[in-house]
């Protein structure tokens, strides 16, 4: 595909109705042509796209070639279901049915010899030529979803294509509605969109124009069968070329589409001008296509959502692919979802004095004074109170209750310090993104899964001989660890858990009483057993790094070891309050986080995502935060030899990919300067180039304390386990040691990160696998 060079971005107009604005004269605009099927009607099918594809609603930059109602009566506003009558047995396909259902009279022998060859050409066997009866043969889906899912593609594909092809006039009219939408000065830049049988839609009415008679910066198409040799067949003009009119034209389509078989149409359509670009095709994994539940590789929304796909569409429309929006990209690619369906996010309010996207500065203020205004006990505009954003975000969460919502219980509305936390339709979702100035929203994020991080050891990072020489044990020290929970009545924290917290439930953190606090994963029993606490039977030395720091537990992932963004985020707010509450010092000292996920960059920049964000303001409150660096430093890939496992760069996880936190990786307990770096553990560098993992400590083999332990059995108290998730709480440990000696740095986490890096051991590995290398706690101490 040629490349050109675009010119700066335009400043977007305000967003309004798609049907109450005309576009902007030499601002880029974007045409879709929709596919296949049933719609929903044309201005929530249009805001559906625009969120896919762009995150936010484009106003008059977007328009929808709408024309599922001439075939399908049912998709007209207010018109009833039409039932579909079906062949007798689950396993055929009567044709005849369907071609009667698509308003073709029965029969037609032109529309049926057309169907019965397509399906052949879909990999469909015929069964009875005689009886327009055919049953499945192969689709090029997986077996156990093929089944659900062929039927429905098929007789939609068979009656939309073969209506178009062969009902009297509808051809004409379908076309009509594009042509109508590309009515346009000859210098008004626009992009085409067109999904499945809308490509043919599209590449017909581009045929038939001149070359000079559209500012056509690219054709885009998704899921197309225009590579079909049966619907070759039946294309306006005869000859198969790429139309004049077109100067770009890109083409994806995923393997697992049955309406995009043959994937492939540089090879069908060459270029008529000399000199001219050909057809760039591009295979991707429709982003529908990685879910089981919505499993759908011919979907819209999953193409629209592809980040090469908004890629191609935001450099020919000359948008920035990564400026602002309101939905996210990882949010607005379930938007195809059933409503049945509700996904978990994060609702960030905007800031005061923080404009809405695409909102004037004027029309904010009056927003904002009108808020003083409602707030004011007079109801007078004299002496406004301050807007504050807590009052924003409780709004917020009541007018999604009351006005958003369908089930209000369902959709858990979780207020927190700065977002609020929900779970919501698709339906909802566009609710949202079509009124997110009056909501006064500024994103909507996925409350992404973090799951903990699992793959002798004191010694090696200096801890028993710091307690020796300097008493470091943790003493008047609070460390909160945010995992699987705690086992409360382990006799290893005999005195030392200060509270436990319930972050998983819908509602502010509940309180557990530590003695009936139970951990059914056993990960936060195993994470917190190496921080601090002491084996109190005298059978054994087993102890914590610092075994005097004092713990307080939040619960962020439930037993299977999985949570969401927006549990730790709770958890993150009660730290800050509890913090705000003291006078003098902190309440709360530092966290240890054994636990992530992966690191989407098409969303957000690296280390500034909502819970990295959260974590950043924690920090500069006086709050030390570790967490690990994860356990993907290897991969499996397939060679001639079988499967085999490899070293991957660049494999650090969010949260850890955040730069005001203290990543940690793993090395081997015992001999770390002869064995180095965990083969296991994530390595940098991040994603924007910074070196993480800051320092390396003990992560394999490590024993801590097993919360299925046995009363009666002293044996069963402890037990191994390896991973990143056990090297962080080493560096909590030794941290909080150092803050019990070295009491003048509580509160300042820069000047302890960089006397920990600047001490650490160097174990000669390379800095994006070792990071500074091992702490050293005597190192530091005797630094300062």
């Amino acid at each position: 595909m040629a490349t050109r060079s675009l010119p700066a971005r335009k400043k977007p107009p305000a967003v309004r109705k798609a049907s109450a604005a005309a576009p902007v004269h030499n601002e880029s605009i974007v045409v879709y042509v929709h596919g296949i099927g049933r719609q929903p009607p044309p201005d929530a099918l249009k805001l559906e796209w625009d969120l896919a594809l762009f995150g936010k609603d484009l106003g008059a930059r977007s328009r929808m070639a709408y024309w599922a109602d001439l075939v399908h009566p049912a998709a007209a506003p207010g018109a009833k279901s039409v039932r579909r009558r079906r062949a007798s047995s689950p396993d055929e396909i009567d044709v005849s049915v369907l071609l009667a259902d698509a308003g073709l009279a029965d029969p037609d022998e032109d529309a049926q010899d057309y169907a019965l060859a397509l399906m052949r050409g879909l990999g469909v066997e015929e069964a009875a030529r005689g009886a327009g009866s055919v049953t499945r043969k192969v689709l090029p889906l997986p077996g156990f979803l093929r089944k659900p899912i062929s039927r429905a593609f098929l007789e939609a594909f068979i009656v939309d294509t073969a209506a178009y092809f062969f009902r009297d006039g509808l051809r004409a009219r379908i076309r009509k509605r594009l042509a109508d939408q590309l009515q346009l000065p000859k210098d008004q830049p626009v992009t085409i969109v067109a999904h499945s049988h809308g490509s043919i839609v599209a590449y017909e009415v581009l045929s038939a124009m001149a070359e000079d008679a559209l500012a056509l910066d690219a054709l885009v198409t998704i899921g197309s069968p225009l590579g079909i040799r049966e619907v070759q067949d039946f294309l306006e003009p005869g000859s198969l070329e790429i139309p004049p009119v077109v100067t770009r034209w890109a083409n994806f389509a995923d393997l697992l589409d049955p309406v995009a078989l043959d994937s492939g149409l540089a090879g069908d359509f060459p270029p008529q001008l000399p000199g001219a670009s050909g057809i760039h095709d591009e295979v991707i994994v429709n982003t529908a296509t990685r879910r089981l539940a919505g499993f759908n590789p011919h979907s819209a929304v999953g193409y629209l959502a592809h980040p090469n796909v908004r890629r191609v569409v935001a450099e020919a429309m000359r948008m920035d692919v990564v400026g602002r929006f309101v939905i996210a990209r990882d949010v607005a690619e379930r938007l195809a979802l059933d409503d049945s369906v509700r996904q978990p996010v994060l609702i960030e309010a905007l800031e005061p004095g923080y404009p809405a996207l695409g909102e004037a500065r004027e029309r904010m203020r009056d927003i904002e004074n009108a808020e003083r205004q409602a707030l004011s006990p007079s109801g007078r505009a004299e002496s406004p109170p301050p807007l504050r954003l807590e009052d924003r975000i409780a709004k917020l969460a009541e007018r999604l209750r009351k006005e958003i919502v369908s089930d209000a219980r369902a959709a858990e509305i979780d207020p927190l310090r700065r977002f609020v936390a929900a779970r919501l339709t698709a339906s909802e979702l566009r609710q949202i993104g079509q009124s997110h100035h009056d909501l006064r929203v500024y994103a909507v994020w996925r409350s992404a899964r973090k799951a903990k991080h699992t793959w002798r050891s004191m010694r090696p990072i200096k801890a028993d001989a710091a307690l020796t020489s300097f008493g470091a044990d943790g003493r008047g020290v609070t460390w909160a660890v945010l995992d699987t929970g705690i086992q409360g009545d382990h006799p290893h924290f005999d005195g030392v858990i200060q509270a436990v917290w319930d972050c998983t439930l819908h509602g502010p953190p509940v309180s557990v009483p530590p003695d009936r606090s139970r951990d059914r994963d056993g990960h936060g029993t195993h994470v917190a057993g190496i921080v601090t606490g002491r084996r109190a039977d005298g059978a054994g030395s087993q102890r914590g790094v610092a075994p005097a720091t004092r713990l307080v537990v939040y619960k962020v992932l439930k037993d299977n070891g999985e949570g969401e963004d927006a549990w730790i985020i709770k958890a993150l707010d009660h730290i800050a309050e509890q913090n705000e509450q003291v006078t003098d010092g902190l309440a709360i000292h530092g966290v240890n986080l054994s636990l992530g996920g992966p690191f989407d960059n098409t969303v957000y920049g690296c280390g500034f995502s909502p819970l990295c964000a959260e974590l950043r303001r924690l920090w500069s409150a006086g709050v030390l935060v570790v967490v690990s660096s994860g356990n993907e430093g290897t991969m499996q890939v397939s060679t001639p030899d079988g499967e085999a496992d490899i070293n991957s760069v660049m494999s650090i996880g969010d949260p850890a990919n955040l730069e005001e936190c203290i990543a940690v990786g793993s090395v081997h307990a015992d001999r770390p300067h002869l064995y180095g770096i965990s083969s296991f553990s994530s390595r940098g560098p991040t994603a924007d180039g910074r070196t993480k993992p800051d320092v390396v400590a003990p992560g394999e083999r490590i024993s801590s304390c097993n919360a299925a332990f046995r009363a009666r059995d002293p044996e069963s108290l402890y037990r191994e386990e390896s991973g990143t998730s056990m090297a962080a709480p080493h560096v909590s440990g030794l941290l909080a040691a150092f803050l019990s000696v070295r009491r003048e740095f509580q509160g300042r986490p820069d000047q302890v990160k960089r006397i920990l890096v600047d001490t650490c051991t160097d174990l000669g590995r390379d800095r994006y696998h070792q990071g500074h290398g091992m702490p050293n706690l005597m190192q530091m101490l005797l630094a300062v």
